[in-house]
């Protein structure tokens, strides 16, 4: 009766014998690998990016491993500077946000690695303000008298001169600066995967390095009129006094133009946190980062003033022009300190593949050079719209 049991015996013992050594050859392989980057096959991937969602066993959840890629469209609005009158206005801008990245699940860490940009706001204002001899002399003659009873009588409006060449007229654009700002930003984080609470939280530390570079345009234009003698001439004349200068008194004029740009090179560290869980087909996450930097600001300033000696009336013609372009550089140091927040809904289309929105705070709450002023501040809030692979 003992004798059938002998072949099941060294059948289990063979099973054992082959699969032993398999388990412990795989598992010495993931605590031997201690570099930072892996090869793009290391995670065995099978490339079936668009295979259907298998949703036979949702509620046990397994985070993803291997590669992971995410793109976003970013709709934002942007603080204006404390220097302009309108502080505490918001305008719109627009970006993108890149984020690749990878997850072993061996020792559950990983790299990840974002980039973000925005191209705005780029607010300005602008005023046209029209020149001492900004029509030219109507043509001679004009045709006769034809043209119906009375011709003869009526004074022909002048042909406008196109002294400047985008309003087609003889004028200045003098453009006031709201709100014009340029943002790129790289970061590299190390991160953690830790194990899932008992609410069904997933947590995943990180610690990394960022460099931030933010560029403040801004300008500033006026335009004024003198007498032969060198007193302002008024748009409208004093009624109070009879003797001031009146605008046909102009005969000069004066155009000064400010502007420049303030860069703002930053690097630095940060620590964050991403948590997150999944209810059915949504992947709900948060992400939290605080960084301190050093800012290298550099700030451009050009002044360009141009003096033209020209009577008010038709046809006149300047006597000279005089143009004087000054520009400087300056340079400095401080320190940025600020931090980040976004929260995000991922909506599973296929297996590999999510649709996601999401909300973005982005502050950096002292250090900041816009305009003349170096301690100022750059604060952004907006939404996101992209998708995600493997994540």
């Amino acid at each position: 009766m003992r004798i059938p049991r002998i072949p099941t015996l060294l059948a289990v013992l063979a099973v054992t014998g082959l699969t032993v050594p398999t388990v412990e050859a795989q598992n010495y392989g993931q605590r031997s690998y201690s570099g930072p980057f892996v090869d793009f096959d290391e995670f065995n991937p099978d490339y079936q990016f668009f295979a259907p969602l298998d949703n036979t066993h949702f509620g046990d959840f397994t985070p993803n491993v291997g590669w992971y890629f995410t793109w976003d469209k970013l709709f934002t609005k942007t603080a204006r500077p404390r220097a302009e009158e309108s502080y505490g206005g918001f305008d719109r801008g627009s970006g993108t946000r890149i984020n690749l990245g990878f997850m072993r699940g061996g020792d559950d860490t990983g790299w990840s690695l974002t980039t973000t940009r925005l191209g705005g706001p780029n607010f300005y204002q602008e005023l046209v303000v029209e020149r001492n001899n900004r029509v030219a002399d109507p043509d001679a003659g004009g045709g006769g008298g034809g043209g119906g009873g009375g011709g003869g009588n009526q004074t022909p409006t002048p042909n406008q001169d196109d002294n400047n060449p985008i309003t087609g007229q003889r004028d200045y654009i003098l453009r006031d600066s709201i709100n014009s700002i340029d943002y790129s930003s790289w970061e590299l984080n190390r991160t953690w995967r830790l194990a899932e609470n008992d609410k069904g939280r997933i947590w995943e530390p990180m610690i990394g390095i960022r460099y931030s570079n933010f560029q403040d345009h801004f300008e500033g234009a006026e335009y004024n009129r003198y007498d032969d003698e060198g007193n302002p001439v008024p748009q409208i004349p004093d009624p109070n006094d009879p003797t001031s200068p009146a605008p046909d008194d102009a005969a000069m004029e004066e155009y000064i133009l400010n502007q420049g740009v303030h860069y703002n090179d930053m690097f630095g560290g940060q620590l964050g946190l991403r948590w997150y869980h999944k209810q059915s087909r949504w992947l709900l996450s948060n992400e939290i980062r605080f960084f301190a930097m050093n800012n290298r600001q550099t700030i451009r300033q050009r002044e360009l003033r141009e003096v033209t000696l020209v009577d008010v009336g038709t046809g006149e013609e300047p006597d000279s022009q005089t143009r004087e372009e000054v520009i400087e550089w300056e340079s400095n140091d401080s320190f940025v300190w600020g931090g980040e927040y976004r929260g995000e809904a991922a909506y599973t289309i296929t297996r590999d593949m999510t649709a996601r929105f999401g909300f973005n705070v982005l502050n950096y709450g002292k250090g900041i050079g816009r305009g003349g002023n170096y301690g100022d501040r750059f604060l952004t809030y907006g939404f996101n719209f992209g998708i995600t692979i493997n994540r």
